[in-house]
């Protein structure tokens, strides 16, 4: 056997120990949504339940503001539901589950402990506000009472039994359930602890993603990046421009803003269809994959400046700003984690620092390889090819992945190895 074949077998001896030691998480809380079908009376009842959730939302925000500034100290959730037992002895607040009653307390307590941890950490977060009539759309359970699925049907207290569309069988007992209104439909979110596949024999890939692809593979695969269509975009701007001439508050301008909201609620739909369909694929097929640590907030920064130091290209920068929030990457990133996850798998995240600059074959950095968008030539050794593939390569040897070509064995078991530690 040659030096070369003896390190490669080592190398994947030592890749599959550390399979076999490598546990990942043994199950995942898994978010189920099944549309209800409510009558016309119960849909008012749906519709009481959000409005009784908004007061109580912002009757708790109220109370904890009064109590910092009277005694220098906010009080915990576990206060405020003793508070809500005094209120239940009145048979206005006993109408509902207390189940029902303590989610919003519980949901005061979040944003508080988001704000209080975003402080700590140096940023300038934004303080918990009062949540108007069209700001809170759902209302839930805290747990598993309060409500229960029987025959087809949703049954909770103070509203009664909804029909429950069950398009797929749900995979245990339900946990916890959220009801939330998407403009006049409405929907029940169930989650359900699902388990993991114990280990995944697929191969590794790496993936760089952009805007003309979704997602451009190691192998040399791309899967295509799904944009709005122009009639559904062309629809968007007549909705807006007829919102812009309604006048507020009428009923015309009520139907409008329902039409624009479902018009974007039927792309958004479209485009996470897409995401999930992909990332099921990927994770399914491979094993290991290796993607960039994007840092999406700053790339999606405004590029106008100041008045005194104004930006450059700020139309340009604009376009693809919104051309990164329609491909949505951060989301592609999550679906594929858990996606991975859950079938035994594992996503790697590594630093994107010259990826696309990076020659896959010399390894000579220098900014002028990237002469275009797609076309990649390397001024050191004159490699020529797709950019998004190549840096697709790069990526996957960050990430310890061994590619097709690959001539440098002994350095790429040194990242692999140094990766497993």
């Amino acid at each position: 056997m040659r030096a070369v074949d003896r390190v490669i077998v080592q190398a994947q001896l030592d890749l599959s120990r550390f399979r076999s030691c490598w546990s990942p998480v043994s199950d995942q809380i898994l978010t189920y949504r099944y549309r209800l079908c409510p009558s016309k009376a119960q849909h008012a009842k749906l519709q009481a339940a959000v409005d009784h959730t908004r007061e109580l939302m912002n009757a708790a925000l109220e109370e904890r503001i009064g109590a910092y500034r009277k005694a220098g100290k906010s009080i915990s959730m576990y206060d405020q539901f003793g508070g809500l037992t005094e209120l239940r002895r009145c048979s206005e607040y006993a109408h509902y589950s207390v189940r029902l009653q303590r989610w919003p307390l519980q949901q005061i307590d979040q944003a508080f402990k988001a704000f209080f941890r975003r402080v700590k950490a140096g940023q300038t977060p934004g303080f918990p506000r009062f949540k108007g009539k069209d700001r809170v759309r759902a209302f839930g359970f805290v747990d598993d009472k309060g409500w229960r699925l029987r025959d087809g049907y949703l049954i909770m207290k103070g509203i009664g039994a909804i029909r429950l569309s069950t398009h797929r069988e749900l995979p245990g007992s339900p946990l916890t359930c959220v009801v939330r209104r998407y403009g006049k439909r409405w929907f029940a979110c169930l989650t359900v602890r699902v388990p993991n596949e114990d280990a995944h024999n697929g191969q590794s890939v790496g993936i760089d993603m952009g805007v003309k692809h979704l997602a451009t593979l190691s192998t040399g695969e791309t899967i295509p990046n799904r944009h709005s269509d122009d009639r559904g975009r062309a629809a968007v701007r007549r909705a807006q421009r007829a919102l812009a001439r309604c006048k507020r508050g009428s009923k015309s301008r009520a139907k409008v803003k329902a039409r624009l909201a479902r018009l974007r609620e039927r792309e958004a739909h479209a485009r996470t269809t897409h995401l999930h369909q992909v990332t099921a694929d990927l994770a399914k097929r491979f094993g290991t994959i290796v993607v960039e640590d994007l840092k999406l907030s700053n790339m999606t920064r405004s590029a106008k400046g100041t008045v005194q130091e104004p930006g450059k290209n700020v139309r340009q920068k604009a376009g693809l700003n919104r051309a990164l929030i329609d491909t949505a990457l951060g989301r592609f990133g999550e679906l594929l984690t858990y996606k991975a996850e859950r079938a035994g798998g594992k996503v790697v995240r590594v630093d994107p620092k010259h990826t696309s600059q990076t020659c896959s074959v010399c390894g000579a950095v220098d900014a002028a390889n990237r002469r275009t968008r797609d076309q990649f030539t390397c001024s050191s050794c004159g490699h020529c090819g797709c950019a998004d593939h190549n840096a697709a390569i790069n990526i996957a040897r960050r990430g310890g992945v061994l590619v097709p070509g690959d001539v440098n064995v002994g350095r790429w078991v040194e990242r692999c190895l140094g990766n497993l530690v």
